[in-house]
């Protein structure tokens, strides 16, 4: 009787499991692969910017900042020798004063050195003869008759006139080394008053050139900082930093950021379709000039990295076409192709090795089928061999294939 219970419960169970089975193999989503027009499309947002423009930059042989007095509005049409951008002069006339008065301060320095030196020549000289005429006096008078004089006094007499000699040497040595010493030190306060005189020449400068003045006719486009702002009054910029350009409408390029997940397949010549948020109903075509070699953050506390595409727009429109417009872009990075195409998650890989899980035709089995694919995007495949039309593939992995 137990035997015929435990019999009838395992027969149950195999039933219930097999019932399972073959409720998940019905479950498994699939797709009928089929050839249809296919064509990859990156959406992108950017903006526009001049391929040639003239850079306003802040001159100045100072390397402090310079602070911005006034500036012209953005977007506005100025002449040749219009005033761009005034810069603050106030810093650069302390400078200069301050530079003026350690001028006159070092040369008055220099004069009284000047002065102590020749004074203290004039002695070393009046000493110097009064030295010589002793000595000329010894030797005039030279007492060396031993008749008149005794043997001490001619002694004393003979060690004066060596004494004398060995003076004027100490004399002249003293001299000469004062002397040097005291035009080391007028060479050290006319170095310093070089200096000075080149602070001067420099802040002069400086005071000469605070007006920057627009090189030719144009559009005047200011430029952004590295914070994303634009210059306006009571910014510091830096002497070099870019301030404004006027561009070359003539040539016009769209400025794109594709997020670095999405940048699949782009390549230089690839056509793009541009939009401007301003004219939505007059799109352009462009042509990718280069795309950039790695990828970046727009912005410092967002981690979203983009690759960066130049586009070069084929038409001209100067009335429209105007650099710092936001824009939207399509681009195409392969040419309509009539092939079959699978969703991503419906191929594996492992290594070289490339398959999908093909369905058995009158049955829900499915079998590993090796397959060649083309060009993919994020979300589709091209698939080149390995599959035919009309064929059912798993777009997850079959139930009797996972572990």
């Amino acid at each position: 009787m137990k035997k015929g219970i435990l019999l009838s419960v395992i027969v149950v169970m195999n039933l219930s499991l097999l019932s399972c089975t073959e409720s998940e193999k019905s479950l498994i989503p699939t797709v009928v692969a089929s050839k249809h027009q296919v064509q990859f499309v990156i959406n992108a947002q950017g903006e526009l910017e001049a391929a040639n423009a003239t850079p306003i930059t802040a001159v100045s042989q100072s390397m402090r900042p310079l602070t911005i007095a006034w500036i012209e509005k953005n977007y506005t049409h100025v002449k040749k020798g219009d005033v761009i951008v005034k810069f603050d002069g106030q810093g650069f006339e302390q400078e200069v004063d301050a530079a003026q008065f350690e001028i006159e301060k070092l040369m008055l320095t220099k004069l009284q050195k000047q002065r102590e030196m020749g004074l203290f020549l004039d002695d070393f000289k009046n000493e110097g003869q009064v030295v010589d005429y002793e000595y000329q006096m010894a030797q005039q008078f030279n007492i060396d008759n031993p008749l008149l004089y005794t043997k001490i006094e001619m002694i004393d007499a003979g060690n004066n006139e060596a004494f004398l000699q060995e003076k004027t040497k100490h004399l002249k040595k003293m001299e000469s080394h004062y002397q040097t010493k005291s035009q080391s030190e007028i060479n050290l306060i006319q170095s310093q008053e070089h200096l000075q005189q080149a602070k001067l020449k420099t802040n002069q400068t400086g005071l000469s050139a605070l007006e920057v003045k627009a090189p030719h006719d144009g559009l005047l486009v200011l430029s952004k900082g590295w914070d994303g702002s634009l210059p306006q009054t009571g910014k510091s910029i830096f002497p070099g930093m870019k301030i404004a350009k006027l561009p070359d409408l003539s040539t016009m390029n769209a400025k794109l950021y594709v997020p670095e997940i999405e940048a699949i397949g782009l390549e230089k010549g690839q056509e793009v379709l541009i939009t401007l948020h301003a004219y939505p109903e007059n799109p352009y075509k462009a042509i990718i000039k280069s795309v950039s070699k790695t990828a970046q953050t727009k912005q410092r506390d967002n981690p979203v990295k983009y690759f960066i595409v130049t586009a070069q727009i084929q038409q001209k429109d100067e009335m429209k076409l105007i650099p710092g417009q936001r824009l939207d872009a399509k681009i195409l990075t392969n040419k309509k192709v009539h092939s079959i195409s699978l969703p991503v998650q419906a191929i594996f890989r492992k290594g070289q090795e490339t398959w999908v899980y093909k369905q058995h035709n009158g049955d829900k089995k499915f079998t590993k089928k090796t397959v060649q694919t083309g060009q993919c995007s994020t979300s589709l495949c091209l698939i080149k061999s390995g599959i035919n039309e009309g064929d059912v593939i798993a777009l997850t992995k079959p139930f009797e294939e996972k572990i």
